[in-house]
Parts: structure tokens; C-alpha cells; sequence
């Protein structure tokens, strides 16, 4: 993967993380002190970019450690035993064939997105609750956007963590199927042994 690709990776995953932070901080602070009118978005592009990829970052590797600690060693024991992992067989493919490494950053690329949405949907489905019950006064219009936005997000985030589990499955099922394909490969075949 080349450092394009993980910059915008990170910047994807940075930008939810950057939505639910604002929706914290207006509904502790309001929203009337914003000067959206006042403010070019050429002048903040760059700056708002650099903060929105540390918090790819940040969100990238606090997903990593809840997805870790909660469900990705039950996925990892459909292919590896229990106490093995997949860390041996992943450096293999690193070290031996270059194409099937590049095939597989490109899952957990996606993977790592799914994960980080996941966690950033939820997150988002809380600051616009809180949000809207903090900051908007008509009850209407409270209701309405509280049941139709966290229906939409829950969806949203179910289906995220439901394709970050078929990517982290099929990621372990290629680690292992690849490994073991170049293993066999690699090894001498018993008909060249000199007799």
C-alpha cells in the first residue's frame, strides 16, 4: 500500500470523527456563534485536512483495540487454533510474493475503513441526539430528525460492522489459503530428490 492510499484512508475515517466532534461541541456551546459566512473554505481546507487525518488516526487505533478486544479473535479461530495467529503466515506472504501482499492491503484497507465508520457512526448516532435535544427547540422537528436520523445511523452502522466482519473473515481465510498455496510452492517436491 503506498502512502497515498493510507492518507486517504485515514482522511475517510478522520472525517466522520471530525462530524460527531462538531456535533459535541455545538450542542455543549450552540451553534449561533459559528461565523459560517466569515470564514473561506479555501483558507481552511488545508488546516481542517491536517486535524481530520490525526483524528483518522486516533479513531483508526482506538477501533483497532474495541474490534481487537471484542470480536476479532472469535473470527481469527475459524482458520487459526487457539494461541495460533495469522502473523506468521501475513509476513510470509509479505516476504514471497509482492502481488498477493498488495491484494491484501487492499481488503484491510477496506477493512480498516468499515471499522472505523463503525465506531464513528455510533458516535455520530449519540452528538446528534445530543445535539438535537440540547440545541433545537421546536418538539416536531426534535422527533422527527432523533427517530429518522437514529434509525438511519444504526442502519448505517450495523452494515458498517456487518462488512467489516465478511472483510476480517475473508481476510483470514486468504492469509491462511495464500500462506499455505506459497508454502507449497516453495517446498521441493519429493520427485526432484536424487535417488
Amino acid at each position: 500500500m503506498n502512502t497515498t492510499d493510507l492518507f486517504v484512508e485515514l482522511i475517510v475515517i478522520g472525517a466522520g470523527a471530525a462530524i460527531w466532534i462538531a456535533l459535541l461541541v455545538l450542542s455543549v456551546f450552540g451553534y449561533t456563534w459559528v461565523p459560517l459566512d466569515a470564514v473561506s473554505p479555501l483558507l481552511t481546507l488545508i488546516p481542517a485536512l491536517s486535524v481530520i487525518y490525526v483524528l483518522g488516526i486516533m479513531t483508526d487505533r482506538i477501533a483497532d483495540a474495541l474490534f481487537d478486544r471484542l470480536w476479532t479473535p472469535a473470527l481469527r479461530t475459524r482458520y487459526y487454533k487457539k494461541g495460533g495467529t495469522d502473523f506468521d503466515d501475513r509476513r510470509y506472504i509479505y516476504v514471497h510474493s509482492e502481488r498477493l501482499a498488495d491484494l491484501l492491503e487492499y481488503g484491510r484497507s477496506r477493512l480498516r475503513i468499515c471499522r472505523g465508520w463503525t465506531l464513528n457512526a455510533v458516535l455520530i448516532l449519540l452528538t446528534m441526539n445530543l445535539f438535537v435535544w440540547a440545541q433545537l427547540t421546536d418538539l416536531a422537528l426534535k422527533l422527527s430528525i432523533s427517530v429518522f436520523g437514529s434509525i438511519f445511523l444504526a442502519l448505517l452502522a450495523l452494515g458498517f460492522w456487518f462488512s467489516w466482519r465478511q472483510l476480517t473473515m475473508t481476510d483470514f481465510r486468504k492469509v491462511h489459503d495464500q500462506a499455505v498455496f506459497l508454502r507449497s510452492e516453495q517446498a521441493p517436491a519429493s520427485s526432484d530428490k536424487p535417488k
